[in-house]
């Protein structure tokens, strides 16, 4: 869709479900089609996912996060979240279809039972399929391959070992694949060694996560999906 299009059509939905104080803008984001960011009030869409999609995956997608800030932080992709899309408009699926245009990186990741993922950086780390366990499991390891080619070395297990060895803790998640809502457990030593928090916000380099004492900052490094 053309972009000045779609900022059209985003304006108006907000404006209509009484989002005319919030700012709209465009990002460079690639792997997410919109975020809400209710510190700033304002929501941002991606320039380069918006331009790929129609004029309906372009409304889905400001309509999912218009209920994101008619709702709040604090409901992620709850059924509070899920019942506001509905009324409004949306699909209340979490993620967008299956069928929406998508930017391939040259970091192409697959599993033994064929899902595929991609990523426009080297993984840091080993990384198991999402779609055949939740947690980290190495049964399920993505092999990766670079603009086409097996890169073996690409992802290491952090002993040196193989998929059959013992099930390790899940690792850090990537920060562009977790949302407000998912709780993280924190792996940094120190006084809040294991606390699990709700993830509120994602900033540049580090988690907010909402604790019992209040909302505590954590490195991308220092947390790991808590289930």
């Amino acid at each position: 869709m053309d972009l000045h299009a779609a900022q059209r059509l985003a304006r108006a939905l907000m404006d209509e479900h009484g989002l005319a104080g919030w700012g709209l803008r465009f990002d460079r984001a690639r792997r997410r089609a919109g975020v809400c960011r209710h510190d700033r009030r304002e929501i941002s869409l991606s320039a380069p996912l918006t331009a790929l999609y129609s004029a309906d995956e372009v409304r889905e997608t400001v309509l999912h996060e218009v209920a994101h800030a008619l709702v709040g932080a604090k409901h992620g992709h709850d059924a509070v979240w899920r019942a506001k899309a509905r009324s409004i408009g949306a699909s209340g699926r979490r993620l967008v279809s299956d069928d929406a245009p998508q930017l391939e990186g040259d970091w192409v990741g697959t599993c033994p039972a064929g899902h595929r993922v991609t990523r426009f950086r080297r993984p840091a780390r080993p990384q198991s399929c999402a779609r055949c366990s939740r947690t980290f499991d190495r049964r399920f390891l993505l092999a990766w391959t670079r603009r086409g080619v097996p890169v073996p070395g690409a992802s290491p297990l952090p002993d040196g070992g193989t998929p059959g060895g013992a099930s390790r803790p899940s690792p850090v998640p990537d920060p562009a694949d977790v949302e407000p809502g998912d709780r993280l457990r924190v792996t940094v030593p120190g006084r809040y060694h294991g606390v699990v928090g709700v993830l509120v916000k994602r900033g540049r380099t580090r988690f907010h996560l909402r604790v019992r004492r209040g909302v505590l900052t954590v490195p991308f490094g220092g947390a790991e999906r808590a289930g």
